[in-house]
């Protein structure tokens, strides 16, 4: 892509953004016509800082903020209930190819791209996509776009759901990705290319350490295998880099990956997708917690086959095993943090989830985890028909923690903690905090500050990275998303600021510190009035049964001939209910969507809940988006048990080694 590259009656672009500078040289790097731009110099920083902070509340609230940066994607057709347009649809077929085309001139929207068929019209696309789309297309960038799914039915409620793609030079097509590409005899199981290829997208020039590359060992002889590694000695890269493979070597192998939290899924699904999107892999998370849009993607994504990862929780492969089967039978079952196996007892998900695997065929299993002690390790080992296995003792002595929870002034901790330039990362639990405590800190630290969260368009993210990792950014405010594939050696603090939801979180963001073996303080600094706080977010996005039961009686009142046309916020300002916002209300209509008891929809008068007619009692407890739920509440009960009372070096203990049982061989 070249911004000069334009007609000549068109008026030259503004100097780009940072953002958009780092993208085109990312750009220009991945289809090679061009040299690569140097990197900006430090001197940079500042402007970069400047612009960034100046979109902060856009990063933090759009949702659709880091759309530019996508390869492919799926939405809605907008506006397509008006001028004789649902004849057309009427028409259409599934991966019918239609022609986007860009309406700088249009009266209502410069930003708009409508949707054609041939020389019809069929709508736009979304306007706060189109925003964000529009300038790159100007620029000379091309999108195409397919049929995905054609919805509803009758005169007015017909609806077209398109997947969209950055054309690069006809390298990435729909269905013919440069990863399935990829997967022609070319690039066959033993070409090396491919290997490198993916080894590069994950850990660079590095190379696996030797327990990873005694697991992939195990990996390739098709042995089903555990592997015990302790905290950032790179567990995820066992099965992403076997994951890869199978996909582009030929076979097109699929990978299931199982997780005991919807939000490890969603971490390492955006962790995924900025590592694999460039090779074209079909990444999809598969739990309660991801639109109706995307659901409706995921279920078609089955029923074709037409995935290469899933991540999926229990609860979810529990309730929809029967989707995993004929073209979308995995053949690789990753089972991470296996530990909930033995210790999620109360979850029925887990304790059926070897039986459950096993019902899939014969898929080849691997489990990790860095917490199994004997008995933990017997049940892994019996439940998943474990039959090799690769323990890492490496103890990480070089991380200390530092008790200071309960701590009043935290940003005063934070000025004399960073005073003396030393690199750190603070975690917090939203974008909004991240953000604002950033800010704060730039105040007295300087333009060595900066935020980091999944809503930062990933130039963005990338030059953030490259920052810190050059030493001109010194303090990292961020949410989770910082995290996973971001292996950066010399940061001296992690800061704990706020408390995690989950011990698997706090272990790999602990885990961060000290990777160049150098001493390294973890600091934490939550308390018990965090404990609160969390209880309330995870009741407002994980409604209890009885809430469920309010809301549902609450909305149905609202209705107008069993139809609501309200926004969720406006439904929870109405309904005032304790520990009800706009979230609980979309988790709610979601449940009561799959049962049955409503149906959501869209037209071009906006949203709408339709409520349906029931026979029977409907036994909402049997959803697998409620059980999800259930489950992320009791476990931020465990993990509060343990690290709001634990003593400072036991947490220390469990941070920096594995627990692996003692009377069996670390290698088998």
């Amino acid at each position: 892509m070249n911004r000069t590259a334009r007609s000549k009656s068109k008026s030259p672009l503004p100097a780009p953004t940072p953002s958009e500078a780092a993208f085109e040289r990312a750009f220009s790097a991945f289809i090679g016509d061009a040299p690569v731009t140097p990197s900006p110099s430090k001197g940079e920083l500042s402007s970069f800082v400047e612009h960034a902070f100046a979109h902060a509340k856009e990063y933090a609230e759009d949702r659709f903020a880091t759309i530019g940066g996508a390869s492919q994607f799926h939405t809605k057709v907008m506006g397509v209930s008006f001028e004789g347009r649902q004849d057309i649809i009427a028409g259409l077929r599934v991966d019918t190819e239609l022609v986007l085309e860009r309406q700088p001139q249009n009266e209502f929207d410069p930003n708009a791209i409508a949707v054609r068929y041939g020389a019809l019209q069929l709508g736009f696309v979304r306007k706060q996509i189109a925003k964000h789309l529009a300038p790159l297309i100007d620029g000379g960038a091309r999108y195409r776009a397919r049929v995905e799914s054609l919805t509803g039915g009758g005169e007015k409620n017909r609806g077209v759901n398109i997947y969209m793609w950055r054309d690069v030079e006809a390298a990435i097509r729909p269905s013919t990705t440069l990863g399935n590409a990829a997967r022609s005899p070319s690039y066959a199981r033993d070409d090396k290319g491919i290997e490198d290829v993916v080894r590069s997208a994950l850990i660079g020039e590095a190379r696996p350490h030797p327990a990873q590359q005694q697991a992939l060992e195990r990996i390739e002889a098709g042995r089903n295998t555990l592997v015990v590694l302790g905290t950032g000695r790179g567990k995820s890269f066992c099965f992403q880099y076997p994951a890869a493979l199978r996909a582009l070597g030929g076979g097109g192998g699929k990978t299931l990956v199982i997780y005991p939290l919807r939000a490890l899924a969603n971490d390492q699904y955006e962790a995924l997708i900025g590592k694999f999107d460039p090779l074209g892999l079909r990444i999809y998370r598969a739990n309660g917690s991801i639109s109706h849009d995307e659901r409706e993607e995921l279920f078609v994504a089955l029923r074709e086959g037409a995935w290469d990862i899933v991540l999926a929780t229990p609860e979810f492969l529990e309730f929809h095993r029967q989707e995993f089967s004929g073209a979308s039978v995995p053949s690789f079952v990753v089972v991470d943090e296996a530990h909930h196996v033995f210790e999620s007892r109360h979850r029925a998900a887990y304790g059926r989830l070897g039986a459950t695997i096993a019902a899939l065929g014969s898929a080849q299993v691997l489990a990790l985890t860095a917490t199994a002690n004997d008995e933990a390790f017997a049940q892994i080992v019996r439940e998943l028909r474990i039959d090799a296995w690769v323990i890492d003792p490496t103890v990480r002595e070089n991380l200390h923690v530092t008790d200071a929870r309960e701590t009043k002034d935290k940003q005063a901790y934070l000025t004399d903690l960073f005073a003396a330039g030393e690199k750190g990362i603070v975690y917090c639990n939203s974008r909004k905090e991240a953000t604002k405590l950033a800010q704060t800190l730039r105040k007295k630290l300087g333009d060595h500050v900066m935020f980091y969260h999944a809503g930062m368009p990933s130039p963005e993210r990338q030059e953030v990275e490259r920052f810190f990792r050059e030493g001109a950014l010194r303090v990292i405010v961020a949410t989770s998303a910082f995290g996973e594939g971001i292996d950066l050696p010399d940061v001296r603090h992690v800061v704990l600021y706020h408390l995690n939801f989950n011990f698997t979180e706090f272990n790999q963001q602990a885990g961060r510190a000290g990777r160049d073996g150098a001493p390294a303080q973890i600091h934490l600094l939550f308390g018990q009035s965090d404990r609160t706080i969390n209880e309330f977010i995870i009741d407002r996005e994980a409604p209890t049964l009885n809430v469920l039961r309010a809301l549902y009686r609450g909305i149905r009142g609202l209705a107008h001939g069993d139809v609501v046309r309200m926004t969720f916020v406006d439904i929870a300002r109405t309904l005032e209910l304790d520990k009800v916002n706009e979230r609980t209300v979309s988790s709610a209509l979601h449940i009561f969507d799959d049962e049955g008891l409503v149906e959501l929809a869209e037209d071009d008068d906006g949203r709408y809940i339709r409520f349906l007619r029931v026979d029977g009692k409907v036994d909402l407890e049997r959803n697998e988006r409620f059980a999800e739920g259930e489950a992320e509440r009791e476990s931020f009960k465990q993990f509060c048990e343990l690290v709001l009372t634990a003593r400072a070096d036991d947490l220390e203990r469990i941070i920096n080694r594995p627990i692996y049982p003692q009377r069996v061989e670390l290698v088998r």
